[in-house]
C-alpha cells in the first residue's frame, strides 16, 4: 500500500571513519548566514569561508552537509559532513515544488537539491544541474515524499580532487 512520507531535508546516513564529521575552524562561517542543518554548503569565492549553497544552476562545487544551524558570525567554527565517495546521505524526493511518488526509475540518475524554506530535497525536476546521484531506495515504489539513499557526484565534490 502506497504512502505518503513527511518530508525531511538532507541527513546522513553512512559516514566512513573518524565519525565522518569534519569541523572548519578557520576560515570558519561567514558572516550572516541563516542556514539550518541539512543544507549543502560551498566556499566564498574570495574569503574561502563556508556559507550556503546559491541552489539553481550555481555550478559551485559542494563542501558538505551542514549539521547544525548556522550561528550568523563569521569565522564561527562549522561542523559538517564532507561530500564525498564514500559519505552517503539521505533526502527526500520532491519535483520542483510538487509532491513526487516514487517510480524506483530513479536509481543511478542524477539530480539537482532545491530549498523549500529551510529544507533541502532532491529535485528531480532539475537533471541539469546535477548535484547528487540516488543510490538507494529507502521507501517503496508508490510512496509520495520518498526518501533515497544519495552521494554527491565526484564533480560536485569541493574536497575531493578528481582524476
Amino acid at each position: 500500500m502506497a504512502t505518503t512520507r513527511v518530508m525531511r531535508t538532507l541527513s546522513i546516513r553512512l559516514q566512513d571513519g573518524k565519525e565522518g564529521m569534519i569541523t572548519d575552524r578557520v576560515p570558519g562561517e561567514e558572516s550572516g548566514q541563516t542556514y539550518k542543518a541539512g543544507a549543502p554548503l560551498v566556499r566564498d569565492d574570495t574569503t574561502k569561508e563556508l556559507e550556503i549553497w546559491a541552489g539553481d544552476t550555481d555550478a559551485a562545487k559542494i563542501v558538505g552537509v551542514a549539521v547544525k544551524d548556522a550561528s550568523g558570525t563569521a569565522g564561527t567554527a562549522v561542523p559538517y559532513y564532507e561530500a564525498n565517495d564514500y559519505n552517503l546521505f539521505e533526502g527526500s524526493l520532491i519535483n520542483n515544488v510538487t509532491a513526487y511518488v516514487l517510480l524506483g526509475t530513479e536509481m543511478g540518475a542524477a539530480y539537482s537539491l532545491i530549498a523549500s524554506g529551510n529544507n533541502w530535497y532532491i529535485d528531480i525536476a532539475d537533471t541539469t544541474t546535477k548535484k547528487v546521484e540516488v543510490v538507494g531506495l529507502i521507501d517503496d515504489v508508490g510512496d509520495t515524499n520518498p526518501r533515497v539513499v544519495c552521494r554527491f557526484i565526484g564533480g560536485m565534490q569541493a574536497n575531493v580532487q578528481q582524476s
